[in-house]
């Protein structure tokens, strides 16, 4: 039996339509950061509630969400979505569980955890039904392609080629610029700077074409992908137009143009035009320290220690690449400080605090050699220390510095550089033996690692480093540097088991030591008792 419809009930229907089209615009203009989205989601929301349309106004709320995603809340971004999607799932609102999908794969992205992103990427286009606007679509089907590109997997290719045909078909000339940047840029991430130039060269014509402006985003990876093929002139020529102050502070991206800045230093460096790199460089910082900008500000220290290098100015460039080193170990364990407390926001199960312990530890590890940070080191060894009374027997603690270790970098290669760190890390848990009496390995940055052995007298926690020392002098490292030799200086301390110890005390005598060792010709161990062993 049907029911009787009155006057009142076409307009709410009609309001209701109405309203439902102008939440998909919003979805839609979301993508490309409209100033006037997040007023417009807010009216939404007032408009769908007063509607009594909680499935609407869940969807303005996840648009106001993603914005805040863009505005660097990721946490908060991906809190929301998540309790959005709870919503969605318990009242089978397809479309809505598809937009948190989306939404909550950038999220991920941002947080670093690519499988994750990607697993809600799939979910974001399986979960579409068919009669979804074709700009949403196209979006999702994007978002699954970026995921798969920035995880290096060649199927991404194929997805890009399949979205970017779609968004030709719509005549939809936005998403085609999106699609070409986003190839473009993922290209690069994975090394194929060719491939990268091609979707640059097709980005470039296409917005020549429709006299659209170029953001500086694009700019950025257009002139990456020429500096790494060593086309440095025709990067900064095509470069060039980002520099002026508005198009900037436009970035999409909430860099405010740093980013773009920072491309542009190392383009203008290597050309060799080191007054105007420097120039570029000190625009980038400012914009850095006036928006908070703490990942490009440690990157724009390596590069600065680049151009006093440039310039002859090593001493300044050592201290620079000192801060560099000391700097990016600390952003990256508040990197992985921040995703794990995202997490704990985003999820209230014992899966989120599994999840939770394993970024935790992650914080307390050096990412690239997995041995444990600087960070660990500050919370592990005042405890160490600090057991003497209760037995834990003598500490020694002992730095090694890898003796000429830019030479590799210089001469082999920055990844080849890498390789020998990784190696010797391996070297250094084999040195740690059973880590049951608190015996750990890590690194301090750069070519700079720390040991610390218990339970060993001085004798035997020398002999045992200088066991290393010669093990590391004897590999055949040959097969990644060549004729170059890879040997390390170390400097020891011991503190001893019966008294406390204060770590900057015992840490400042082995980094004495330390000197001294590199002062008497390196490849060697000293120690307290002031003797350097060398065969």
């Amino acid at each position: 039996m049907g029911r009787v419809t009155s006057t009142t009930d076409v307009r709410s229907d009609r309001r209701a339509s109405a309203l439902a089209a102008s939440v998909g615009e919003l979805e839609t203009l979301s993508r490309f950061g409209r100033d006037d989205v997040e007023a417009r989601a807010e009216q939404s929301v007032a408009e769908a509630e007063e509607l009594g349309r909680a499935d609407l106004a869940l969807r303005a709320r996840l648009v106001q969400a993603d914005l805040l995603r863009r505005c660097g809340n990721v946490a908060e971004a991906g809190r929301r979505a998540q309790e959005i999607q709870r919503w969605a799932t318990e009242h089978g609102v397809r479309h809505l569980q598809a937009r948190t999908h989306f939404v909550l794969a950038s999220v991920f992205q941002e947080l670093g955890d690519l499988s994750l992103a990607l697993e809600h990427a799939v979910r974001s286009v399986e979960l579409l039904d068919d009669d979804a606007l074709p700009e949403t679509r196209i979006d999702h089907l994007a978002r699954l392609a970026d995921c798969l590109g920035l995880s290096g997997d060649v199927a991404a290719r194929e997805r890009y080629d399949h979205v970017l045909g779609l968004a030709e078909t719509l005549g939809d000339i936005e998403r085609q610029l999106l699609v070409l940047n986003n190839r473009a840029y993922c290209e690069t991430v994975a090394g194929a700077f060719e491939e990268a130039l091609l979707w640059c060269t097709r980005l470039q014509e296409l917005t020549h074409r429709h006299g659209a402006a170029m953001p500086v985003g694009r700019l950025d990876t257009v002139g990456r992908a020429l500096m790494e093929l060593g086309r440095l002139d025709e990067a900064e020529a095509a470069m060039l137009p980002g520099e002026r102050a508005g198009l900037l502070d436009a970035s999409l991206d909430g860099d405010a143009g740093a980013d773009f800045l920072l491309t542009l230093t190392e383009v203008r460096r290597r050309r060799g035009h080191v007054a105007d790199a420097q120039r570029t460089l000190d625009e980038c910082v400012r914009r850095c320290e006036a928006f908070g900008l703490t990942a490009i500000r440690v990157r724009a220290r390596r590069e600065q220690a680049e151009l006093h290098a440039s310039s002859g100015n090593f001493p300044a460039a050592y201290a620079e690449h000192k801060l560099y080193c000391v700097e990016l170990m600390d952003l990256q364990s508040t990197e992985r400080d921040a995703r794990a407390r995202a997490l704990q926001a985003m999820y209230e199960t014992d899966e989120a605090r599994r999840q939770t312990r394993r970024y935790r530890e992650l914080s307390l590890r050096d990412p690239l050699t997995g041995l444990y940070n600087r960070r660990y080191v500050d919370d592990q060894l005042p405890r160490l220390l600090g057991r003497g009374a209760g037995g834990a027997g003598t500490v020694t603690v002992a730095l090694l510095d890898l003796d000429h270790f830019k030479r590799v970098n210089d001469t082999c290669s920055h990844e080849i550089g890498d390789r020998v760190l990784c190696q010797v890390a391996d070297l250094l848990r084999d040195a740690v033996g059973p880590v049951d009496d608190g015996a750990f390995a890590a690194r301090m940055g750069g070519e700079e690692f720390l040991l610390v052995l218990v339970g060993l007298d001085p004798v035997a926690a020398t002999a045992r480093l200088e066991a290393l020392r010669r093990t590391l002098r004897e590999h055949p490292w040959s097969e990644l540097t060549g004729d170059l030799p890879v040997t390390v200086s170390i400097g020891a301390a011991c503190a001893p088991g019966l008294t406390d110890s204060e770590p900057t005390e015992v840490l400042g005598r082995a980094d004495a030591h330390l000197y001294l060792a590199k002062r008497q010709g390196r490849d060697r161990v000293v120690g307290d008792p002031a003797a350097s062993v060398r065969d």
